[in-house]
């Protein structure tokens, strides 16, 4: 196909909800001619880690980043850099092959016009416009307005052979209480606090609760006043808390437990920088995210706190029920396809890149094969994803290195 033809035009509707995002009679119409999927983020959940997994088609673990709250000495506070440079985004990736991207972070007003302006500009390659707007939870007739011009300015603009999706990397949840987990800790015993203060006296603490589900082990060598051995003493304490939190921490008013799980750091990650990675992690159910208190380390009057009524929210709140979602409509795609089941929120990436011919490299997550109409996938094959990633001589030193330096060999 001519390039100055190919045309694309993402919307990325942040804070968004798929069932109400279809009350827009444009977006229904969409629909129909549109394969959609809701998306899943990974643990932890925070807005910044969704915006990673949506964008990159990576799991922010890969590049050493799994909370924007991390602690330095023994005081919490944010970084979104984590330890390397973050992987090449959707719209890098087009760029490197041959597409005009523009790339623009909008209020809903400015939507319209900057679909409008992309549309009648003269294109003399192949094309891209991937426009960011966050959406309050209430969709108003304004937004609804703005949002159906847009689109039926984008329609018309890709026209039939051109690739037009709305995505969201995230809603926020219904949230009923705030719990703090480290008023828990301290009354199993794990944490001590002094009686002067109420503050946290290390050298008889095991473990600590901080960020959106970070649960660290006061481990020697690596922690200042760290104080729990490495090997059986560490195994302990970790095999304590993962089966005894999602038992003991009850909902005092309904009896319910509010932790769904504690997993170990080597069931949710793999990555080279699986050494710099919380210790436990704690997913709370639906309803259920960690108090402000406790994401700086802190404690409250309580361990369970109301939320008031309307509460919603994202950071540490269950993956699924911040759910994101993929609506698309290109040629490659089976028109009216729903899928039933939630996705990675990393497979966005891939299943767009590869419905534009474009090569996603190495990432979490293959196309979405279900999105594809058969012909399509016979004359471009879906690649499978390669899981066995070698470290070269010089990175396997580098790694051993800083765990050494961390106390872990």
């Amino acid at each position: 196909m001519n390039d100055t033809k190919r045309k694309a035009v993402v919307l990325w509707l942040s804070g968004a909800c798929l069932a109400d995002m279809r009350t827009i009679a444009e977006v229904e119409r969409l629909s129909g001619r549109s394969a959609a999927v809701e998306l899943i983020p990974a643990p932890i959940t925070n807005t910044q880690s969704l915006s990673y997994q949506l964008v990159t088609g990576r799991r922010p673990e890969r590049f050493g980043f799994f909370d924007t709250l991390v602690l330095h000495g023994y005081t919490v506070v944010e970084d979104f850099q984590g330890r390397d440079s973050a992987p090449a985004s959707f719209a890098d990736l087009l760029s490197a092959a041959g597409w005009a991207v523009k790339h623009k972070e909008l209020t809903i007003d400015e939507l319209v016009e900057c679909v409008r302006s992309w549309a009648q500009a003269d294109h003399t390659t192949a094309s891209c416009l991937m426009v960011k707007c966050a959406l309050s939870p209430n969709i108003t007739k304004q937004i609804s307005a703005s949002l159906a011009a847009a689109l039926r300015t984008a329609r018309t603009a890709v026209g039939d052979m051109g690739l037009l999706a709305i995505i969201s990397d995230g809603r926020p949840a219904p949230i009923r209480k705030f719990v703090n987990i480290n008023n828990f800790l301290a009354e199993m015993g794990i944490i001590e606090r002094k009686e002067q203060d109420g503050s946290i006296d290390w050298s008889n603490t095991l473990a600590h609760y901080m960020g959106h589900g970070q649960i660290w082990i006061n481990l020697q060598g690596r922690d200042a006043q760290g104080i729990v051995n490495h090997q059986d003493e560490y195994e302990e304490v970790s095999e304590t808390l993962v089966k005894a939190l999602p038992i003991k921490v009850r909902d005092p008013q309904t009896g319910e437990a509010v932790i769904e799980c504690v997993y170990r750091k080597e069931e949710l990650y793999q990555s080279d920088y699986l050494f710099c990675a919380p210790d436990l992690i704690v997913v709370f159910k639906p309803g259920y995210i960690p108090s402000a208190n406790s994401t700086k380390l802190g404690f409250d009057d309580a361990a369970f706190t109301p939320a008031p009524a309307g509460t919603l929210a994202i950071d540490g709140a269950h993956p699924t029920s911040v759910n994101g979602f993929l609506l698309a409509s290109a040629p490659a795609f089976v028109q009216g396809r729903v899928l039933s089941e939630p996705v990675p929120l990393t497979t966005v990436v891939p299943t767009l890149l590869h419905a534009l011919e474009v090569n996603y490299g190495a990432m979490e997550d293959t196309a979405l094969k279900e999105f594809f109409v058969p012909y399509y996938l016979d004359l471009h094959p879906i690649k499978e994803i390669d899981d066995q990633q070698v470290l070269s001589d010089e990175e396997e030193e580098l790694v051993i290195n800083r765990l050494r330096d961390l106390g872990y060999i």
